[in-house]
């Protein structure tokens, strides 16, 4: 097993069916890290078959909190976070909105106050139910605008006199040009945009990751996102090779439980979300994870 890789499982606690099949990988020894919806309303069982099938898996399973601002209700009290909720209390968050906010120096304080608020109260959530850990804390999120500066700002007032021990928080840098010198397939504009915008905010995050001692890394995950297939085998040797030498991890990034479209609820109610979690491409990447060499 090559340790500079971390094969890792987003959206746990999405559905039934989707846990599932993430519960059946951790079995199969084929992840070694899983990110945790704190805020729909499946968390409580999903926490409960986490925990009862934890002693089938070959190896201690790292969870990340994924802060989720993207579907569902809060967390806290939607009364305290007025701006990020519609007016039947779900999240009326996204990226077009964070962005405006992260420019804009009249709401930006206010805003910003809102999501550390709600940030908290999602990690929170997660340590009571025992599937995160005050010593070993790791974040991510949903979609990613934890990369936008106003909301990074957030997680780090959240954390603040908090006696938590920051183990990692996702930087979502997945260079290009590492697929380049692979000569792997391209991808479609989308997620070339993607990349681009993630990856230029990640500069400004591995500063603020080193200077609080925290770990930095690469993501591959982005630039094949909703369909991580055998192109990303091409690349990996690459991201390999990067990783041993700037002494850095990698965080290979799977989306592989998939929803059934019974199990949709009120909750989602985002049309391109709905059809990433019911997408066919999801049992590929669950395909694609089970049927990797770990060498």
């Amino acid at each position: 097993m090559n340790s500079q890789i971390d094969f890792h499982a987003d959206d746990y606690a999405l559905s039934q069916n989707s846990d599932d099949d993430i519960i059946n990988l951790c079995k199969e020894g084929k992840l070694d890290s899983i990110s945790i919806i704190p805020n729909l309303q499946i968390f409580e069982s999903s926490v409960l078959k986490l925990k009862k099938f934890n002693n089938d898996f070959p190896k201690k399973i790292k969870v990340s909190v994924h802060l989720n601002f993207m579907e569902g209700k809060p967390v806290s009290n939607s009364e305290l976070i007025t701006d990020l909720v519609d007016e039947k209390g779900f999240f009326c968050v996204s990226w077009g909105k964070l962005l405006i906010w992260n420019y804009n120096p009249f709401k930006r304080k206010k805003i910003k106050e809102q999501l550390a608020h709600e940030i908290s109260a999602q990690i929170e959530k997660c340590i009571k139910a025992e599937v995160s850990d005050i010593d070993c804390l790791r974040i991510d999120s949903h979609q990613h605008p934890h990369m936008i500066p106003l909301f990074r700002e957030a997680i780090f007032d959240a954390l603040k006199d908090k006696n938590y021990k920051i183990e990692y928080i996702r930087n979502t840098n997945d260079p290009i040009s590492f697929y380049k010198k692979s000569k792997s397939e391209k991808t479609n504009f989308s997620n070339v945009l993607k990349c681009l915008i993630l990856n230029h905010y990640s500069k400004s995050f591995s500063k603020i990751l080193k200077r609080n001692n925290l770990p930095d890394s690469y993501l591959c995950g982005v630039y094949y996102s909703g369909k991580m297939d055998e192109r990303i085998v091409n690349a990996l040797p690459i991201f390999k090779r990067e990783a041993v030498k700037r002494n850095r991890k990698f965080e290979l990034l799977f989306h592989p439980g998939r929803m059934l479209k019974e199990e949709l609820t009120q909750e989602f109610t985002k049309q391109g979300f709905t059809e990433f979690h019911l997408s066919e491409n999801r049992k590929v990447e669950y395909s694609t994870c089970k049927n990797m060499k770990r060498d």
